[in-house]
């Protein structure tokens, strides 16, 4: 593949100085990780009359090649992120330390942080693939959130702490938890299409929606409502005691799941957790990145 080629195909600057394009650098819940907070106020300053867009159509693009949706879930091609699609990725988030978010408004910069941890997910969930346990993978401390991965405004961030500074805008909209892609099955769907600015807190609560919603995601189990790790994880920024997240899942739950779950008064854990990687069907199915074609366009979360 003619990286440099794909990615001047698609990181076009759109008519004056309000479309940013990322640049391409030539060189370099489940388990929430304690950070220093302080650390990261730089990050939380924002424009709000910037006019300034980020061009996400490469992403869009690669994304679209590596997850498949399937309703309200996803999978990966992890095989297909060896190698060639590793370093696509590692060439994407680069692009992100050519732009300062503190000089974007508050809704382009939480779609920047979702679009840069996505590809970074994407790359540290393949490296670890297919030997990593999923519990092991996403334990507090581990290597998969501390890995420092890329320097932003000269701060070295690791997913854990892109985590912290995404988390800040909880408090406003606690929906935003459910941009958190993880790669488990057991986690919201991850976007098969960047997030914008202009449209990324309807995509997320599009996205709490679906994952509440998903068969057998929520389970009313006489009166406790078994739920996933990911939301026993995140509790603390829904109300953080019982009735609160109860009363936040039945806010996005269809009527049918809502019913269910009128006499529950306590939460219990699902302690399932399964990697979500896709399967190759044969090599005839062989698509782009050496991945397989096959499995429905689109998912819950991606911005418009």
């Amino acid at each position: 593949m003619n990286t440099r080629l794909m990615m001047r195909r698609y990181l076009a600057v759109v008519g004056g100085a309000s479309v940013l394009a990322l640049g391409v650098l030539t060189s370099a819940g489940l388990a929430q990780v304690t950070a220093n907070s302080s650390a990261f106020e730089r990050f939380e300053a924002s424009r709000p009359d910037s006019n300034q867009v980020i061009e996400y159509r490469v992403i869009d693009s690669v994304l679209a090649s590596l997850v498949i949706g399937n309703g309200n879930t996803s999978e990966v091609r992890y095989d297909a992120i060896k190698g060639d699609g590793e370093r696509v990725l590692t060439e994407l988030a680069s692009g992100f330390a050519t732009i300062d978010p503190t000089e974007l408004n508050a809704d382009e910069q939480l779609a920047y942080w979702l679009n840069l941890r996505a590809l970074l997910v994407l790359r540290s969930a393949a490296q670890a693939f297919p030997s990593a346990k999923a519990e092991k993978l996403l334990e507090p401390g581990s290597a998969f959130y501390t890995t420092k991965a890329i320097k932003i405004s000269g701060a070295d961030l690791s997913i854990g702490d892109i985590d912290t500074i995404i988390l800040k805008r909880s408090a406003a909209n606690p929906n935003v938890i459910y941009g958190l892609a993880l790669p488990v099955r057991e986690a919201p769907a991850f976007p098969t299409k960047a997030y914008r600015g202009a449209t990324v807190n309807a995509a997320l609560d599009a996205a709490a929606r679906a994952f509440i919603n998903r068969s057998g995601s929520v389970k009313a189990d006489a009166d406790a409502a078994k739920v996933p790790q990911f939301l026993i994880g995140h509790r603390d920024r829904l109300g953080g005691d019982d009735p609160a997240v109860l009363a936040h899942i039945r806010g996005l739950a269809a009527p049918k799941l809502g019913q269910k779950l009128m006499m529950t008064t306590r939460l219990s854990a699902d302690p399932r957790l399964s990697l979500n990687a896709f399967a190759e069907r044969s090599f005839a199915d062989r698509a782009a990145f050496g991945g397989v074609s096959g499995g429905s366009g689109g998912g819950a979360g991606a911005g418009s």
